[in-house]
C-alpha cells in the first residue's frame, strides 16, 4: 500500500487490509501498557482555523479572524470589527482496519463545537490595529466517551473504553499591525492556550479498570507577519512566520495496575516534563488577487518545518525512539463572486499533507503513523491527514453604512455568514510500516456565524 513520504501518505481504499495473521494478546508489564495508554491520550490540539468557507486563508485579507495567522493584516482592516466564525454542526465518520482486528467505525454527529478563534480588531487611527481576546477558565467541562477503541501494544491488539472530560484553563490572543502607507503594513502577535483534561479507560470486553490518567498542557507562540498591496488594493500579498513556539505538558497516572515505587517511577519518566521549543518551526505565503470586478482569488503556501531528531515512546514497541517526521506543505484557496451588492457567495479549497510518515521496524526503527492519530480524530480534535476539504456558502450584508443620504452602502456593518465543508481521507500503511493499517475519515460540517463593522 502506501509509504507517508513528502508529508503525505497515498490514498487507497480504506478498511482494505484483509486475510492478514491474526494476533494473538501476550500479558505485558503493567507500568508500561499505563505508560502507553497515558501517551496515547495525551493528545495535541487542534489547529485554529482562519475563515472556513474561504479555504482558510488568511495570508491577506481583511477579515478579524485572519490577524491570528498574519498579524499585519490588523493595519488594513478600515474599521473596528469582530468576527465569530466557526462549524456548528457535524455528521463525521471515522473508520480504522489494524491487522488481526474487527473493523471499527466511530460516528460523531451533532452539535460541534467551534474550533475557530474569534477575531476582534479595535482601531484607533487608520493606521494602527490592536486586535486579540482573552477567555479566562471555563467552567464547563467537554466530556466525550468512547468504546472498543483498537490499539497495538507490543505488536498485540487490546480494545478499551475511554471516558475522556476536558476543560480550558485559559486562552489569550493578542495582535498588533501598523500599515506605514496604503501599499505596506506589518504586524506582531502572539497566542496562549492552556487545557486539562482526566481519562478513565477500562478493559473493553470485562470492564476492569485500567487507569485515570489526568494532564495539562500549554502552547505558546509569538508571531511575526507583513502585508503589500498592489494596483490599488486589486493585488496583495501576505508572508507570516511563527518566531516562536512552546509546548509544555505534564501526565500523572492512577492504577490498580501500578505495583511498587518503581513501576510509578518508570511511568512517571515516561509522562512528566514533555516540553519543546521551535523557532521559526512554521510560515506561510498567499496571493490574493481582484483583477476581474466581481470575482477574488486567493491561495497560500503553509510550511511546517518538523524535529526529526526528537524522540518519544513508541506504543508498538514501547521502547523510546525517533519519530518518522517530515516537513509539510498546505494549501489553502478561496474565492469570492460578488452576486448583488449585498451577497456574496464563497467557496474554498484546502490540503492538509501528514507531517508522520509510516514509521519503520527492524535496525533502525521509527514510530509511524498509527494510534495517535486515530484517536486524535476520534475525540474530535483533528482531522486524519492527509485530507483534503472543500467549502462553499454565503455572506449576506444587513445595516448599510452610507457617506451621504441615499448614497450607495460603503459598507455593511453586520455580515452573516454560512455554508457547507466537506472533508475527506483515505489512507493506508503497508507491511513496511511499524503499524499496517488502513485508514478512513469523512466529515460533513455546517459553518454559520457573523462579523460586524464599527
Amino acid at each position: 500500500m502506501s509509504r507517508c513520504r513528502q508529508g503525505r501518505c497515498r490514498s487507497k481504499a480504506g478498511l482494505s487490509i484483509l486475510g492478514l495473521r491474526a494476533f494473538v494478546l501476550r500479558d505485558f508489564n503493567s507500568y508500561e501498557l499505563i505508560a502507553a495508554l497515558a501517551l496515547l491520550l495525551w493528545l495535541d490540539g487542534s489547529h485554529a482555523f482562519g475563515t472556513p468557507l474561504l479555504g482558510d486563508f488568511s495570508a491577506a485579507i481583511n477579515n478579524a479572524e485572519a490577524v491570528g495567522d498574519n498579524p499585519a493584516n490588523a493595519s488594513f482592516l478600515p474599521n473596528t470589527s469582530f468576527a465569530a466564525m466557526g462549524e456548528v454542526l457535524k455528521s463525521e465518520t471515522i473508520a480504522v482496519r489494524y491487522p488481526g482486528l474487527d473493523p471499527i467505525t466511530v460516528n460523531n454527529n451533532g452539535i460541534s463545537i467551534p474550533t475557530t478563534r474569534p477575531g476582534l480588531v479595535f482601531k484607533p487611527t487608520p493606521k494602527l490595529g490592536l486586535g486579540g481576546f482573552v477567555i479566562p477558565p471555563v467552567p464547563y467541562k467537554f466530556e466525550i466517551e468512547k468504546k472498543k477503541l483498537p490499539v497495538i501494544l507490543l505488536n498485540q491488539p487490546f480494545y478499551l473504553n475511554a471516558k475522556i472530560k476536558a476543560e480550558l484553563l485559559g486562552v489569550a490572543n493578542l495582535a498588533m499591525g501598523y500599515r506605514f502607507n496604503d501599499q505596506f503594513g506589518i504586524g506582531f502577535g502572539g497566542e496562549y492556550i492552556a487545557a486539562r483534561f482526566t481519562a478513565v479507560m477500562t478493559e473493553a470486553e470485562k470492564g476492569s479498570p485500567l487507569a485515570t490518567v489526568s494532564g495539562t498542557g500549554s502552547i505558546a507562540n509569538a508571531n511575526i507577519g507583513a502585508r503589500i498591496e498592489f494596483a490599488g488594493g486589486r493585488v496583495g500579498l501576505g508572508f507570516a512566520a511563527t518566531a516562536l513556539q512552546m509546548m509544555k505538558a505534564d501526565l500523572q497516572v492512577e492504577s490498580p495496575l501500578l505495583q511498587g515505587d518503581d513501576s510509578q517511577a518508570t511511568v512517571k519518566s515516561l509522562t512528566s516534563g514533555l516540553n519543546s521549543q521551535t523557532s521559526f518551526g512554521s510560515g506561510l505565503a498567499g496571493i490574493r488577487l481582484h483583477l476581474i470586478p466581481r470575482l477574488t482569488l486567493m491561495g497560500e503556501l503553509r510550511y511546517t518545518r518538523q524535529d526529526s531528531s526528537q524522540e518519544t515512546i513508541s506504543l508498538v514497541s514501547l521502547k523510546k525512539q525517533r519519530r518518522d517526521v517530515q516537513d509539510t506543505i498546505a494549501v489553502r484557496s478561496g474565492v469570492i463572486l460578488h452576486l448583488n451588492r449585498r451577497i456574496n457567495a464563497l467557496g474554498g479549497f484546502r490540503f492538509e499533507p501528514s507531517a508522520v510518515g509510516p514509521g519503520s521496524t527492524g535496525t533502525n526503527p521509527l514510530i509511524g503513523y498509527g494510534t495517535s492519530e486515530f484517536l486524535q480524530s476520534v475525540a474530535g480534535l483533528a482531522p486524519l491527514a492527509p485530507y483534503y476539504a472543500l467549502s462553499s456558502g454565503l455572506q449576506i450584508g444587513f445595516l448599510p453604512v452610507s457617506q451621504k443620504p441615499n448614497a450607495p452602502a460603503q459598507y455593511w456593518q453586520l455580515i452573516l455568514e454560512g455554508g457547507l465543508t466537506f472533508t475527506e481521507a483515505s489512507i493506508g500503511v503497508d507491511e513496511t510500516g511499524e503499524l499496517p493499517g488502513a485508514y478512513y475519515y469523512r466529515k460533513i460540517g455546517a459553518v454559520g456565524g457573523l462579523r460586524f463593522t464599527l
